[in-house]
C-alpha cells in the first residue's frame, strides 16, 4: 500500500495543510451569532467551502452544514450518540469518519479506508504537526474538509479537552501506522 503523506499544522483557530513545505489548504473557524462557522480556503486564498456547526437537540446529533463554492448544500451528520462516527454523501459517494483511540481518525469512501489522520505527535517526522496519510491525492480536499469539520471550535492542539472514555471510541480495524 503506497500512501501520500501530508502535514497539518493547528494554531489557535486555524488549520494549515502542507505537502512537504507548500501550503495547499487553510481552514479558519469563528463564532457567529452563537454558532460556530468555518471557511476552507485553497492555495489561492479563495473560499472553497463554508461550514456551520450545530447541535440538534431534538435528534441528539451534531450536524455540519457545508456549502461549496457553487452554493451546493450538503450535511455531515453524526451517526451515533457518542459522536464518533460521521457520514456525508457527496456526488453519490458516501464518506464516513471514525474517531479512534490514540487520537486517530479514519476516513472511509463507500466503506473502503482512504485516509488516516494521526494527532498523537508520536512520529518524529511529524513532531509538532498532525499526520495525514492518504491513498489517492484526488481525495485530499474532501479529507481536509471532513477533518476541519471535526476540529471546529478547538483552539489549541496541546490542550486537554473533555473527551469520551477510550472504550467509547471506535476500534481501528486497519491501523496504517
Amino acid at each position: 500500500m503506497n500512501t501520500h503523506l501530508y502535514k497539518i499544522k493547528h494554531f489557535n483557530n486555524t488549520l494549515d495543510l502542507f505537502s512537504s513545505e507548500e501550503k495547499l489548504y487553510t481552514s479558519k473557524w469563528f463564532m457567529d451569532f452563537g454558532k460556530f462557522g468555518s471557511e476552507v480556503f485553497n492555495l489561492d486564498d479563495k473560499i472553497i467551502y463554508k461550514i456551520t456547526k450545530q447541535f440538534q437537540f431534538w435528534k441528539w446529533k451534531m450536524v455540519f452544514t457545508i456549502k461549496n463554492s457553487q452554493d451546493v448544500l450538503t450535511e455531515l451528520i453524526s451517526q451515533n450518540n457518542r459522536k464518533t462516527i460521521f457520514s456525508i454523501d457527496v456526488d453519490e459517494v458516501t464518506y464516513e469518519t471514525n474517531i479512534h483511540f490514540k487520537k486517530k481518525i479514519s476516513i472511509l469512501k463507500n466503506g473502503e479506508k482512504i485516509a488516516e489522520i494521526d494527532e498523537s505527535f508520536s512520529d518524529n517526522d511529524f513532531k509538532d504537526s498532525i499526520k495525514l496519510q492518504l491513498l489517492d491525492k484526488n481525495d485530499l480536499a474532501i479529507c481536509f474538509l471532513l477533518f476541519s469539520c471535526l476540529k471546529i471550535g478547538e483552539t489549541e492542539q496541546g490542550s486537554k479537552r473533555i473527551m469520551p472514555s477510550q472504550k467509547q471510541l471506535e476500534p481501528n480495524e486497519e491501523p496504517w501506522s
